[in-house]
């Protein structure tokens, strides 16, 4: 009950679902389902605005979905009958501002129990509210909206992610959008734009002397701009970014107004002259590999000249990067010819399917979508009919087995396995509240079999370490069948010398309980660990408290499972040795 109203919880605060004043209560009948003598629902809200249509909602019902007997008030005498609804969550729409006096009165099945709560609701009057023309900025600029300021009042803006209402006024604009923000629910009535532009590059490309037989592409198109174009000073009906040129050509000229900006100008000038160029082409777009290169060569029979985008004057380029490449050609010496080509690589991420689990029943979407392609997928063993020998992008799992896909877009091939288990339920376990000795390193590790786990810092990891002086650790826990919350409290403090051993450790790199060593710091001398596999062959030994086993075995990565070790030391002060032995579980 208290994880699922905590998700309630937080769900209405996104969705604009306030809780209403935190004074519900239980009156007569027995004990409630929530606790004995105490009930700690809460009565929800979809707006506090007057003239709106509000939808009422009770976390009573979560616990209680099918009750005999509904009857909310909404605290409106002059309504009538639209007073009372006997719905688990009716709509109501208050005329007036004001304080309104809420009650939600349940009868629990066939039996006689009743539960009643109380609450107050403040309505308050949409504020009209203008916030002016839009804002434009450029590339790096950002600005501050600000609404009317209200004191006590709880403010939700509509930016991007959404935040709970907070009292906030303000709100700093980095992205462009629409912005508009709500007032105790209200809406102000009116939205702003904020449009922020990149930094414009205006560059026509320079003068050329054109075959006739071409037509040149001029391009000024920038974020946000709004062109004039001008052919030898006057004015051509174009309002577009790119302009077309055509014979005989002229001094062409094109003002860029970028909002937040400012003005930007260039000028190119542009004729044609014979003789007619022959055809001329770079081929058409492609698609390279990650890493790959290329070449660009300006194929033309009677080119005497080569000037690339790139600053070549050569014939041919190398390409190792993506863009839009062009060349001017000279023919005979006289005019030129012109081309260009896009090349686009594949992206860098390969395939990267991980191991994992689902509930029993349930299925498993996997999705190696490249784009245009032909996509071979296997299973071992063979499922489903219609899943076997598949030639989507996407393939469904329904059942344990090991599955490989082979993708392969244009000339690039990425190529991919996962094992996919079944799981009957999660089992996820925390250790109880617990100590540690000070100058101790201490992590706390998420046993069972979770597929992950996250912690309250956002860490996705089974292990967390823990430094002092502690405090209480929260972790999600999830597989295929579900989520668990998971809670523990770890404190510090004066230790005597007992050696203390951790059960788990997770080799993988994360630098995080990636060494079995102890767990406190104790003077100690005459130290040795030694740690041995189930068949009892010696797999790692220490001399020194602070070097520990990270999971290999000669070169080689020791198999996961259960280990037994033995630690033989003297107390700092004492004369005679300590042993001890245990199990450790080493995690991959």
């Amino acid at each position: 009950m208290r994880f699922t109203l905590s998700i309630f919880f937080v769900l209405a605060l996104f969705m604009g679902w306030p809780p209403l004043s935190a004074h519900s209560r239980a009156a007569s009948g027995c004990p409630t389902p929530a606790a004995a003598g105490e009930n700690h629902d809460s009565i929800f809200v979809s707006s506090s605005c007057s003239g709106s249509t509000i939808t009422f909602h009770s976390t009573l019902f979560d616990s209680l979905p099918d009750p005999s007997y509904i009857l909310w008030n909404f605290g409106e005498p002059s309504a009538g009958l639209y007073n009372t609804a006997a719905v688990q969550a009716p709509t109501f729409t208050y005329t007036n501002p004001g304080t309104y006096y809420i009650s939600l009165f349940v009868i629990n099945g066939g039996s006689v129990d009743t539960i009643k709560l109380y609450d107050t609701l403040t309505v308050t009057a949409p504020m009209m509210y203008n916030w002016g023309p839009n804002i434009y900025l450029c590339q790096g600029q950002d600005t501050l909206l600000t609404a009317p300021s209200i004191p006590g009042a709880k403010y939700l803006w509509n930016n991007n992610p959404p935040a709970p209402p907070d009292t906030l006024d303000t709100l700093r604009v980095t992205v462009s959008g629409v912005y508009d923000v709500s007032i105790n629910g209200c809406w102000v009535g009116d939205s702003i734009g904020v449009f922020i532009s990149d930094s414009p590059k205006i560059n026509l490309g320079g003068n050329h002397v054109m075959c006739d037989s071409s037509n040149l592409n001029l391009n000024a198109s920038t974020q946000n701009g709004i062109y004039t174009w001008r052919l030898n000073g006057t004015i051509l009906p174009n309002p577009l970014g790119q302009l077309e040129t055509y014979y005989p050509g002229g001094l062409y000229t094109v003002n860029v107004i970028v909002p937040g900006c400012g003005v930007y100008n260039d000028t190119a000038d542009i004729t044609y002259s014979p003789p007619l160029g022959p055809p001329f082409s770079l081929g058409p777009d492609t698609l390279l590999c990650p890493n790959e290169v290329d070449t660009l060569t300006a194929h033309l029979q009677g080119a005497t000249a080569f000037k690339w985008n790139t600053g070549s004057t050569d014939s041919t380029i190398l390409i190792n990067q993506a863009g839009t490449f062009y060349v001017f050609v000279t023919y005979q010496n006289q005019c030129q010819v012109t081309d260009s080509i896009l090349v686009t690589y594949m992206p860098t991420v390969q395939l990267d399917f991980h191991d994992t689990a689902i509930c029993q029943g349930g299925f498993l979407i996997l999705n190696a979508d490249f784009g245009q392609g032909t996509y071979q997928w296997t299973a071992n063993p063979p499922q489903r009919n219609d899943q076997n020998g598949s030639n989507q992008a996407t393939y469904y799992v329904y059942s344990p087995g090991t599955y490989t896909v082979v993708a392969q877009i244009a000339q690039c091939s990425y190529r991919d396995s996962i094992t996919v288990t079944f799981d009957d339920s999660l089992r996820a376990y925390l250790p109880k509240d617990t100590s540690a000795c000070n100058g101790s390193v201490f992590s706390l590790t998420v046993v069972g079999n979770p597929d992950t786990v996250t912690w309250q810092d956002g860490l996705k990891s089974l292990t967390h370490a823990v430094p002092s002086p502690g405090g209480a650790y929260t972790a999600i826990a999830w597989n295929g069948c579900g989520a668990d919350t998971l809670t523990t409290v770890v404190s510090f403090g004066a230790c005597a010398c007992n050696l203390e051993l951790p059960t788990a450790f997770t080799p993988n790199g994360d630098g995080h309980n990636d060494l079995f060593l102890p767990l406190n710091y104790c003077k100690m001398s005459d130290y040795l660990l030694q740690i041995f596999d189930r068949y009892g062959v010696l797999v790692f030994q220490s001399e020194d408290p602070a070097v520990g086993w990270d999971g290999h075995y000669g070169k080689k990565l020791a198999a996961p499972g259960n280990y037994v070790w033995s630690v033989r030391y003297t107390k700092d002060g004492e004369s005679a040795p300590e042993i001890k032995k245990g199990n450790v579980v080493l995690i991959r």
